[in-house]
């Protein structure tokens, strides 16, 4: 299970000055752990703040996950401004530092320290608003001897996708290991405010490509926390968790903190919200306006856009054919894990320079959806 970080707001330090710690004032730090551990390369679930669950200091965590590549993400109401945050700690196997291959607009990253080391990403300018549900995906995959995560985000609000941060973890086969993990944290000990999570749709998919829905939790809250002269004694009463019926359907919530919050249910307790479907049910990625130009040397550029309010692309692979009908063996492959690439020139061999190209496009999303298209030259 991922270490909880108390640390997460060091860049705005001096905010301590101004609410000193009391040691005994924070709202119950609360988790609901996911079953079915299993070893997997993706990992889903939806979070909402609802407007009467907002509080300041609060990170409303959604993702955690275990292994050589430990992590977390979610969204925090830091008073800088609404933000999301994905971050992986250090591991005795890594090979280097992890760094940012790609941050998205907004995002920028850094190193923390702490409850362990490793490093984190922020993004203060996507933002979020509270009664709106946000998608939060991570996905890893291998590179050479290393291992990338992906790390998107999708508001209801809008229906579009945003590619936040890719991290290169300096590990081989650093899969995501065990269940879920999400939790509440108040990190400046703000416990007269109530702050609430609600959480829906988890999903993981293992190394085979089978998708496990994560329907079963158990909550609790940290007990040791609750004891005179901890950091949560005088709100040791203040939290509460469990399953919320609405309109939309049923979904999971954590309560933590408030004076007027009382526990329904105890510490710990398991709950299940049942789940039919057999994978997540998102648009599928939609490629939009594919075309190939050819230069004097017989290289081709391809270029093409994606739906914002599709799913994402995470690899591309192009099949370049002297038939229209496209069928057989074709001339020249290229396939990529470039989630962000939108233009591609290619070096055809010679054979295919010959011949008039007709090229197929395929590319598949982040959840593993595969669409293709065609262009000729």
């Amino acid at each position: 299970m991922p270490i909880i970080t108390r640390l997460l707001s060091l860049a705005a330090c001096s905010l301590m000055a101004l609410h000193p710690i009391e040691g005994e004032g924070a709202a119950p730090s609360s988790h609901m752990v996911y079953d079915g551990p299993v070893v997997g390369d993706i990992l889903v679930n939806e979070v909402r703040v609802p407007a009467a669950g907002e509080a300041l200091y609060t990170y409303y965590e959604a993702l955690g996950w275990g292994g050589k590549a430990a992590g977390y993400a979610g969204i925090q109401a830091h008073p800088k401004a609404h933000n999301y945050i994905f971050s992986i700690w250090d591991h005795k196997e890594h090979q280097a530092p992890i760094t940012a291959v790609y941050t998205g607009p907004g995002t920028t990253t850094q190193t923390f320290g702490g409850e362990g080391t490793g490093l984190k990403s922020w993004n203060f300018e996507l933002g979020w608003d509270t009664d709106v549900w946000y998608t939060l995906v991570t996905r890893c995959w291998p590179v050479g001897d290393r291992t990338y995560y992906g790390f998107w985000v999708r508001s209801a609000r809008t229906g579009e996708w945003t590619h936040v941060v890719t991290m290169n973890v300096a590990a081989e086969k650093a899969y995501l290991h065990g269940s879920n993990d999400a939790f509440i944290e108040d990190w400046l000990e703000t416990g007269v405010n109530a702050r609430t999570s609600h959480l829906r749709g988890c999903w993981k998919r293992d190394l085979g490509g089978g998708w496990r829905t994560l329907d079963r939790v158990k909550y609790s809250v940290n007990h040791w926390d609750l004891t005179e002269g901890k950091r949560s004694y005088r709100f040791r009463t203040n939290w509460n968790g469990g399953v919320i019926q609405e309109e939309s359907g049923a979904h999971f919530f954590m309560t933590a903190g408030g004076r007027e919050t009382e526990p329904k249910v105890a510490n710990p307790s398991n709950h299940r919200v049942e789940n039919e479907r057999t994978k997540p049910d998102y648009r599928p990625l939609a490629i939009v306006a594919p075309k190939v130009r050819a230069a004097d040397n017989g290289s081709l550029t391809v270029t093409w856009d994606v739906d914002p309010k599709s799913l994402p692309q995470f690899s591309y692979t192009l099949r370049a054919y002297d038939d229209p009908e496209m069928s057989g063996e074709p001339l020249a492959e290229l396939r990529a894990v470039e989630p962000d690439a939108r233009e591609v020139t290619w070096e055809l061999p010679r054979v295919a320079t010959r011949a008039q190209r007709h090229v197929r496009l395929e590319c598949e999303d982040i959840l593993g959806n595969v669409v293709a298209v065609t262009a000729t030259r």
